[in-house]
């Protein structure tokens, strides 16, 4: 039997195959946020002729199944099947992001008090490597004087197998799929490392060092360690200081020889990435008391000053990285990435990834939609859609939903419905209510921060006033909020240079205090106070309070 696509394709399968299965290994990827187990809906075909079965529907509304769209991961062919695969369903993966210069790293290695004293100092190069659920940025870098020779930057192939930790961890474990996911990260790294030595003229012999920072679960499989242990309680890692391993033990395309640096972990949820962060950031080093954030797929949380370091992680990524929202989607080409709704008409524009036609929302543009839609009165505090304010609401079979664009051509509107925004709440009020639960175990307020550090991805496109407005952010002066951008290749690249900040790196590691939120009955409290628009307290807010004052003040 076969399985041919409109474009022209045609592929054996198996007859254990799903249709998911059989498109992944002929090198089709769809999105899978779920890690194919039919429960996020976003693997969507339209089979167009022959016989099939399926076992769920998940998110397909009636008008979907009468078109003949089902899940990928869901479906057996029961003979020759002709599909078609629409272009959000695909999950590209392998693409370069980036390969462009970045700031002088080495003069501000030097404002550390640091010299360069580079790890396994045997060659002329080395790279520091960030390892993040979604991407993967390595650094190529001249050893003897700390420059930046080149930088490659891709999707991690693992989230073929999922959107985040949670999901690659029962891959790994019950799917016996660890092996496949060391392989899809270190083949990721070593595309990076052979793309830009060809572009040099570089041997693989002339690398001397690596430096590795990424999050617990990253660094697990990186290395081909067993992650279970990571979901159970009481969360113990197998590992979070790591030994100075070769890179033929990693199977990098290097020195055999050469010396890996691993950035140490603090617990099961924040990693040498945070550490890494931290380092970058010189939080530790300053009386001031600062908010460190990373959000990510994961959101990591570090609060302190040169005298201490509390740490937590709460789970807020995956819903502003596209997953579990209904017309989600990672900040790529044809996501909505902001949104502006006209106070008297409450007609939306958008601006999209790319200036194309739009596909999707990331995260973004979710932030953006729900801070206008409260300020103009489509939804209330409770996030919930209020009848007869705006012509772009309706109901569907998924219940109440705001219309952000309707594709005439392909009949598929983007939306975000209140089941959306009751995730994002939630997403939202983890992040404000791990910030409050740290605060609040160091017996601090939230006017004694003195800088918000934000880093990762997400951060750059990050509306700080839209952020404060849903209550995601502490009502806080803009200029006390700082972007530093990557900071975990930042600190891999500190790491790989100088035994001095290996040496702090270290230190901060153990220095920090790690409260696990699933355990803590204070953040339970934190968080159901945050699940309202802004917060319950609006005192938190007076900035958001004043705005929604204005908008009652007003006549709709």
């Amino acid at each position: 039997m076969k399985l041919r696509l409109t474009s022209g394709e045609v592929f054996p399968f198996r007859p254990e195959d799903t249709i998911f299965s059989a498109l992944k290994r002929a090198g089709i990827y769809l999105a899978a946020p779920c890690g194919a187990k039919g429960a996020c809906g976003k693997c969507r075909v339209r089979i167009l002729e022959g016989g099939f079965s399926t076992d769920g529907f998940a998110n397909l509304t009636a008008n979907d199944r009468s078109s003949g769209i089902v899940l990928a991961c869901m479906t057996r062919p029961e003979s020759d099947l002709l599909i078609e695969v629409p272009k959000e369903s695909l999950l590209v993966v392998g693409d370069r992001i980036s390969v462009s210069g970045t700031k002088d790293l080495a003069k501000y290695l030097q404002s550390y008090g640091a010299y360069i004293d580079p790890i396994g100092k045997t060659g002329s190069y080395g790279i520091a490597v960030d390892i993040g659920t979604t991407t993967i940025v390595v650094y190529f870098i001249d050893l003897k004087t700390g420059s930046i020779v080149d930088i490659g930057s891709t999707y991690n192939s693992q989230i073929r197998f999922g959107d985040d930790v949670i999901t690659r961890i029962i891959y790994a474990t019950e799917g016996g799929g660890l092996q496949e996911l060391k392989d899809a990260v270190v083949s990721d790294i070593n595309a990076l490392i052979k793309t830009i030595m060809e572009r040099h003229d570089i041997g693989p012999s002339e690398i001397s060092a690596a430096v590795i920072a990424g999050n617990t679960v990253m660094s697990h499989i990186f290395w081909g360690l067993d992650t279970a242990s990571i979901r159970e309680e009481p969360y113990d890692p197998l590992m979070t200081r790591f030994p100075i391993w070769k890179a033929s033990t990693a199977g990098l395309s290097m020195n055999p020889d050469a010396q890996v640096y691993t950035v140490p972990c603090v617990a099961s949820y924040v990693g040498g990435d945070i550490v890494a962060g931290v380092l970058a950031s010189k939080l530790h080093l300053k009386e001031e008391i600062a908010l460190f954030m990373d959000i990510g797929t994961n959101g990591e949380i570090v609060i302190g000053n040169n005298e201490w370091l509390m740490t937590a992680a709460c789970s807020a990524g995956p819903c502003f990285e596209g997953s579990g929202i209904k017309c989600g989607m990672r900040a790529t080409t044809g996501a909505i990435e902001a949104v502006r709704i006209d106070p008297v008409t409450l007609i939306p524009s958008l601006s999209v990834i790319g200036e194309g036609r739009p596909v999707g929302i990331c995260g973004s543009g979710m932030i953006d939609a729900i801070s206008e839609m409260l300020l103009t009165g489509i939804i209330d505090q409770k996030g919930r859609l209020v009848e007869g304010r705006s012509a772009s609401t309706r109901r569907s079979e998924d219940g109440p939903e705001y219309v952000l664009f309707h594709d005439h051509k392909l009949h598929r509107d983007i939306v975000l419905t209140e089941v959306d925004i009751e995730n994002i709440l939630r997403s939202k009020a983890a992040i404000y209510g791990g910030i409050s639960t740290l605060l609040s175990g160091a017996g601090l307020s939230m006017d004694t921060i003195n800088k918000v550090y934000i880093a990762g991805g997400f951060g750059n496109c990050l509306d700080v006033k839209k952020a404060i407005i849903i209550g995601m952010l502490p009502d806080m002066p803009e200029e006390k909020f700082k972007f530093l951008g990557n900071t975990s290749i930042t600190g891999a690249y500190m790491c790989l240079m100088s035994a001095k900040l290996r040496n702090d790196a270290e230190v901060i590691a153990s220095r920090m205090t790690y409260i696990e939120l699933s355990v803590s009955g204070m953040f339970m409290e934190e968080y159901i106070s945050a699940l309202f628009l802004p917060h319950t307290d609006m005192n938190l807010f007076p900035t958001v309070a004043g705005l929604l004052k204005k908008r009652e003040g007003s006549k709709f």
